[in-house]
């Protein structure tokens, strides 16, 4: 496993000189060594030969379903309202949420009345719920809660069966449009509009399939969708080359370029706002259990904080005692007071576990010049009002 077993080796990360611990067990960080033809660690050279052909396998699958639905030998059911579907390519780390969030504040401003459909990935309750925060955040997954948090007006609601979670949320809340959280390989619920979200940081011309990798999809799959919106991409040297390689697979898709931009830090322990200035030129320690950790490492960087140490969990890690000891303990080692986490680890910590110190740093979605492109697609499902 990534950072433990010395048959694979060590994860590099890009931590600018800090040190830190690696505790992300993920399969997503193990696909990106595996699919990673520089690493040479004798473990991962192994099973990235091992695992050619179950990834084979794999894609002959998704052909194989991909047909029968294009064939019309599996049905997609149509719902009574438009859908909206938000997807990805590949497992983890694209950065569908904060895409999800920014659409149905668009959505809304446009004087829509969206409701989110979403798995709840990791979830205890396997009902069709309407997320409360009332609720424990386990009951619904922590994304969920977490867009909850940051939607309070838009509804949403949990269920693995999306077509029953979108008649549950028609019968609820009579939306003029559903927004499909995760939605790009749920076939059987038919949509009006396919959105990708694409990691620029993790572009590849022929990334691996599961096993052997991250994708859920070849990146022929991008023919069925209508809009892509590469995120981080002030994070990569050429945006440019990635739209031109989508562009050649899909000619009439709309490529939107976005970034990610801190908003604001929270004291957990109060909800006390504080600028992103405030951590300018100080010490501190990262705290984060998320698919693409460097990102959010390199973000906290680029504020001009000095990353002295970080602790990196799995994607959705429950923190438990012993994990906040160790975050206190290391937080001491290195000298600092300010420990710094995501909004969405912030939905995982429980509330007698939290530190005074303890920040969470509020990234948003921002798309400089492609906002009018995403609004004509919008416009092109032409919903009524």
């Amino acid at each position: 496993m990534p950072g433990t077993a010395p048959w694979i080796g060590p994860w590099r990360c890009s931590r600018n000189g800090s040190s830190g611990i690696d505790r992300d067990m993920s399969f997503h960080t193990l696909f990106l060594r595996i699919s990673d033809t520089d690493d040479h660690a004798p473990g991962i050279m192994l099973l990235r030969a091992l695992l050619r052909m179950p990834a084979w396998l794999f894609g002959f699958m998704v052909r194989w379903r991909g047909w029968m639905y294009e064939a019309g030998l599996l049905k997609a059911e149509r719902l009574p309202v438009p859908v909206i579907s938000v997807g990805g390519l590949t497992i983890g780390g694209a950065g569908k949420t904060p895409v999800v969030r920014y659409l149905a504040g668009l959505l809304m401003d446009m004087g829509h009345r969206p409701v989110i459909l979403s798995r709840g990935y990791g979830r205890t309750d396997r009902r069709i719920v309407s997320v409360s925060l009332e609720e424990n955040w386990q009951n619904v997954g922590d994304e969920p809660f977490f867009l909850a948090t940051m939607l309070p007006d838009v509804p949403i609601v949990v269920g693995a069966d999306r077509v029953s979670a979108g008649r549950h949320a028609i019968a609820e809340f009579q939306p003029d449009v559903l927004l499909l959280d995760d939605g790009f390989q749920h076939r059987r619920l038919q949509r009006d509009l396919d959105i990708v979200v694409y990691d620029s940081t993790g572009y590849a011309r022929n990334l691996p399939l599961i096993p052997a990798g991250p994708s859920r999809e070849p990146l022929t799959a991008l023919q069925r969708a209508q809009g892509l919106i590469l995120t981080r991409t002030d994070q990569v040297n050429a945006p440019t080359d990635v739209s031109q390689d989508i562009r050649a697979v899909n000619p009439n898709i709309q490529i939107i370029e976005s970034i990610y931009e801190p908003v604001r830090l929270r004291r957990i322990s109060d909800n006390t706002i504080l600028s992103v200035d405030d951590i300018k030129k100080q010490p501190v320690l990262i705290l984060c259990g998320i698919a693409n950790p460097d990102s959010f490492c390199r973000t906290v960087s680029d504020l001009g904080a000095h990353v002295a140490f970080t602790l990196y969990f799995p994607d959705h890690h429950t923190y438990s005692i012993k994990d906040m000891d160790e975050v206190v303990q290391s937080a001491r080692q290195v000298g600092t007071e300010w420990i710094i986490t995501t909004e969405k680890d912030a939905v995982r910590i429980p509330d007698h576990l939290i530190q005074t110190h303890l920040l969470a740093l509020d990234i948003s979605l921002s798309i400089p010049t492609g906002e009018e492109i995403l609004k004509n697609l919008i416009l092109s499902l032409d919903i009524p009002k």
